[in-house]
């Protein structure tokens, strides 16, 4: 009787020895489906097992991890599996789904789909299998641990499985509370991150508009300081000889000139900022010749430019626009192609009318206007990476002016520039 009796107490230590060194074990681990064999390999030395299988349901797809002592059979280890599932279900309150990821060794996954319905749950002691749900507080279960012994187990078997349970349960805990954590202080780090890569972005994008804006004012001074002194100078001719009457007409005609020009000037500042502010041009439709307009303008810009532009129009091809919109729309555009084209190439421009559309393109050969500076070709003050570096010298609203007469017509302009085509640039307007 002292013999049993001390022997069931080296056993009780043995036990206790064994779940010490479990719960080191389970102080570190990273994944229970790569710790479980080496926790089972420990348990076994004081409680023999044939197999033993983890369920955790703690992310959203449950996970079996399975684990059994050398040699046992293939069918010991499906009655198993069949066995710990029909527990879940019992304890958790549903069937495992079918898609679970089962984590095995040997038996494929292919094999472990059973119906679950027909199978029940053997609660009482005596019997080989001892499975415990894993509970947190007073929360649902988020898993289950079973344990097949060798032979009939008894309340010491399930006093020493519960505590089991309980180390696993407490480092699972333990472990997806961390890694929630952490997850959350990676994600705010990403966050924190993210808004100081922003700040720098639009910290560079306003130093970017503050130099375009600086370049911007400098030239728009010395573009109006032309006219502005050939408005002094014919002012001052005019009081030098108040007889002159024919150098009167002469001074006179060209205060007028340009002062339109300096007022030209300024009305395209004001309509470039309404469009960058969101604001839609105002517009004066009637019906007009398309193909007369863009002739006129083409005569026009001849003047200063020579005969390089070709028009390929139909004949009193008539839309309802905006003449004085669709003026600025060549003008700026066949600039534009002037400016940054071959020097001695032709600028095409065409027009086509069809019952619903106008669309006026201009092409010109020169450098390719890469992807990157397209996206912000339209923008107030920008200009493409090889403009801003070439001998021209431009405001940089021009093709604002253009999206902005476009968009007040109820239309778009679009551009696209390869070595083979040239650079077009095309205008779509209902009509």
């Amino acid at each position: 009787m002292k013999g049993e009796q001390g022997e069931g107490q080296t056993k009780d230590f043995n036990r206790l020895r064994i779940l010490y060194s479990v719960s080191k074990k389970l102080s570190v681990f990273s994944r229970m489906d790569e710790s479980f064999a080496d926790i089972l390999e420990t348990v076994s030395e004081c409680f023999p097992l044939t197999t033993a299988i983890l369920i955790e349901h703690w992310e959203h797809k449950p996970r079996m991890t399975i684990w059994f002592a050398a040699n046992t059979p293939k069918e010991t280890i499906e009655n198993a599996i069949v066995h710990a599932k029909s527990a879940y279900a019992f304890i958790a309150g549903g069937p495992l789904a079918p898609n679970s990821d089962l984590s095995t060794t040997t038996v494929p996954e292919s094999e472990l789909h059973h119906d679950h319905r027909t199978l029940a749950f053997d609660k009482s002691l005596g019997g080989r299998f001892i499975t415990l749900p894993l509970i947190i507080d007073y929360l649902p279960p988020l898993g289950a641990l079973q344990l097949e012994g060798t032979g009939p187990l008894d309340e010491k078997d399930l006093d020493f499985a519960s505590a089991l349970t309980n180390l696993v349960t407490i480092a699972f805990d333990r472990y997806y509370k961390a890694k929630k954590e952490r997850e959350k202080q990676e994600d705010e780090a990403r966050k924190n991150l993210n808004k100081l890569y922003h700040s720098q972005d639009k910290i560079l994008s306003l130093e970017s508009e503050r130099d375009l804006r600086e370049a911007f004012v400098s030239l728009l001074i010395h573009d109006l300081i032309t006219p502005l002194s050939i408005i002094l100078g014919s002012a001052q001719m005019i009081i030098r000889r108040p007889d002159d009457l024919a150098s009167h007409r002469k001074s006179a005609g060209m205060i007028l000139a340009q002062a339109n020009r300096a007022g030209q000037m300024i009305t395209d500042l004001l309509d470039a900022n309404r469009i960058q502010g969101g604001e839609k041009l105002s517009l004066m439709k009637e019906k007009t010749d398309i193909k007369q307009l863009v002739e006129a303008t083409l005569t026009e810009l001849s003047i200063m430019h020579g005969n390089r532009f070709i028009l390929r129009a139909q004949d009193h091809a008539e839309a309802d626009v905006d003449p004085r919109g669709i003026r600025r729309v060549i003008e700026n555009l066949c600039n534009n192609a002037i400016k940054y084209g071959l020097a001695d190439a032709s600028v095409i421009v065409d027009v086509m009318i069809t019952a619903s559309e106008l669309v006026i393109s201009v092409t010109n050969r020169g450098n390719v206007i890469s992807e990157n500076d397209i996206k912000s070709l339209f923008h107030q003050f920008r200009r493409s990476d090889s403009a801003s570096s070439g001998k021209q010298k431009g405001w940089g609203i021009g093709l604002t002016l253009v999206r902005g007469v476009a968009e007040a017509h109820g239309g778009q302009v679009t551009v696209r520039s390869d070595s083979r085509n040239g650079t077009i640039f095309t205008v779509t307007l209902p009509c």
